[in-house]
């Protein structure tokens, strides 16, 4: 069985066809529509399907997504401006009705899990928590090896919990968000601050520059850095106090680290987190990188079909 998966970000839309194996038999990306994406983003997927089905016999579509899903019906509840005019989108039923084919739409964090649950960091594990630090700081919970998703769809929010009640206002509406302390941009944001302040030229200042800053042992960096850490291990120390899922997984452009950042974030979660919690709880890198979305979108949709 193949499934033609589909991962759409506010940039770029990546897309495979992955068979039950798990093996990719064609990936490729295109541009996300700037505009209209209500309608335009559907149209682009009956689109690339007619194109890959030339090749391969397509069973289904799995998508994983940006934004607040309602799974259960495949439309788009709410999304940002970073793509424009997409909330509302019935993806599911404009497949169905343009190429009377099954389809499963999922949130991106939610399908990224999945995907480290079937074929990477997360393979043979029933419970763990999946956190990105990205733009923002997105999050999913696995429990006995499915996503929990709560009453409404919404669970997994990892970057709204609250980290100090008198903070910076989030996007969200409240405030002292983590996401305010420790998403990749907020990092970005506390250095640039902190260079102005010591007199530094900072205004192209990226996550991998300030990162080389920090290896070099840049005094500013490193402080920032350090401060960086610390609010990350705050929030994942109330994520295992409340959940003790045993294994959390880290994605997101920060984790490109490699295993130097996931060492330094153990220490520091050591330091905020009960040791009875550290002592079992492991903290890894995401495996699947770009593909974790596709791979995840496959497996939900498989899983819907009642293959796996």
């Amino acid at each position: 069985m193949n499934i033609a998966c589909f991962d759409i970000g506010g940039t770029f839309i990546k897309y495979a066809v992955i068979n039950e194996k798990g093996e990719i038999l064609f990936k490729d990306k295109f541009p996300t529509p700037r505009a209209n994406c209500k309608i335009a983003i559907p149209e682009l997927l009956v689109e690339k399907i007619k194109e890959v089905s030339n090749y391969f016999k397509i069973d289904a579509a799995g998508i994983s997504t940006a934004g607040q899903v309602d799974s259960f019906k495949g439309e788009i509840v709410f999304a940002t401006e970073n793509l424009p005019g997409y909330t509302g989108a019935t993806i599911s039923q404009h497949l169905r009705d343009e190429l009377n084919i099954p389809s499963y739409v999922e949130n991106d964090v939610n399908a990224a899990a999945a995907g480290e649950m079937w074929m990477g960091a997360g393979m043979g594990k029933k419970n763990f928590v999946c956190i990105t630090l990205g733009t923002g700081v997105g999050g999913a919970i696995i429990i006995d090896g499915k996503l929990y998703k709560g009453i409404s769809g919404g669970a997994g929010e990892l970057g709204h919990i609250s980290i100090n009640e008198e903070g910076e206002e989030c996007t969200c509406g409240c405030a002292g968000c983590l996401e305010r302390y420790a998403s990749t941009s907020a990092f970005i944001r506390a250095y640039k601050d902190a260079a102005r302040k010591a007199g530094i030229e900072a205004a192209d200042a990226n996550g991998e520059t300030i990162m080389e800053l920090v290896r070099n042992g840049d005094a500013v960096a490193v402080e920032v850095y350090k401060e960086f850490l610390s609010h990350v291990a705050t929030g994942l120390a109330s994520i295992v106090h409340i959940l003790d899922p045993g294994l959390i997984v880290v994605g997101g452009g920060i984790s490109a680290q490699g295993q130097i950042f996931i060492d330094e974030l153990k220490e520091a979660f050591a330091s905020k987190a009960m040791k009875s919690y550290v002592d079992h709880t492991d903290i890894v890198s995401a495996k699947l990188m770009n593909d974790a979305g596709v791979f995840g979108a496959c497996y939900l949709t498989l899983n819907m079909l009642g293959v796996i």
